[in-house]
């Protein structure tokens, strides 16, 4: 079974199969990811476990080995997942992938162009997002990065009909016009805008994934310089995790902390010109939601917003 996926029958719902990734957890929260395959042994630290030992058993069970130590054994989610993704590239991490789906507002049916893969990560997160609906066709210029890419969804997600990979450069241009969505993880994305404002549809959202804020700095100004897109936001997310344990609660002494900024835009329509745009502040992610109903619901002063919205 594929990992983060439903069982292909009722009959074996929740039993581990050969081909399954699983996490193997100790007493002491440690986690290992090993690939279940019939005549094989799993070792954890150095002690062999028969893959036929956890091969039809269900899923959240526990196994003791010879040597007395129990494992919780449990198929990974995608966020459990990607940390340990087999890569030759940094993935995106599981804190970003959710903003990228929300905020770029990626779903079924949708057009989606990801430019470039790296080890596939953020590509498993778009396609469990797009359905059998959507389509989504990825750019990479590198060989051996799509030929992991595609490794990884084989073994993690399962046939992609609705998915190709395009071993080309981005930047000579996009065969596909009137996507619903484009989502950029390479290190100059300003210099694809072109490109980009030519295949998104009007209405389209942009999203660049950047490491450093001096890239973001160039990426905005050029998005502010180009005719064809408008209302930039740059999001940066922080995870902290909580250890609570009896009477103990405190956070995590380690932090997912900075990994990325996401810069978000939309596709102006044609004809609209965005030095035509002039807000009355910057237009940030920050605002709350009082500040996105006066500045941008504009309902008269002491009325229901929700007459605004259509609503009763």
């Amino acid at each position: 079974m594929i990992a983060g996926q439903p069982p292909a029958s009722p009959d074996d719902a929740g039993l581990l199969r050969e081909g399954d990734a699983v996490l193997l957890i100790d007493r002491k929260q440690r986690v290992y990811m090993r690939t279940l395959r019939p005549g094989s042994r799993v070792s954890v630290r150095g002690r062999p476990i028969l893959a036929e030992a956890l091969i039809g058993r269900p899923d959240g069970s526990t196994l003791r080995t010879e040597r007395g130590e129990t494992f919780l054994v449990l198929r990974p989610t995608y966020a459990e997942l990607i940390p340990h993704l087999p890569r030759r590239a940094q993935p995106i991490y599981p804190k970003d992938v959710g903003i990228v789906l929300l905020w770029g507002d990626i779903g079924p049916g949708m057009r989606v162009i990801e430019i470039g893969v790296g080890p596939g990560a953020l590509t498993l997160g778009l396609l469990r997002a797009l359905g059998t609906t959507g389509t989504l066709v990825s750019y990479e210029r590198r060989e051996e990065f799509a030929a992991a890419a595609q490794e990884n969804v084989r073994r993690f997600h399962g046939p992609a009909p609705n998915w190709m990979v395009r071993v080309a450069d981005a930047a000579l241009g996009l065969v596909e016009i009137g996507v619903d969505r484009i989502v950029i993880d390479v290190p100059e994305p300003w210099t694809l805008l072109d490109s980009v404002a030519t295949s998104l549809r009007a209405g389209g959202v942009l999203t660049c994934f950047l490491p450093t804020v001096l890239q973001v700095k160039q990426l905005v100004d050029s998005l502010t310089a180009h005719d064809g897109f408008a209302a930039v936001r740059t999001i940066e997310t922080l995870l902290r995790h909580w250890d609570v344990s009896g009477r103990s609660i405190r956070p995590a002494h380690r932090m997912v902390a900075h990994t990325g900024f996401l810069v978000f835009a939309r596709r102006l329509a044609p004809g609209v010109r965005a030095a035509e745009l002039t807000p009355r502040r910057p237009y940030s992610s920050a605002s709350t939601d009082d500040d996105i109903a006066s500045t941008e619901l504009e309902h008269d002063e002491g009325g229901d917003p929700r007459q605004d919205l259509g609503e009763d």
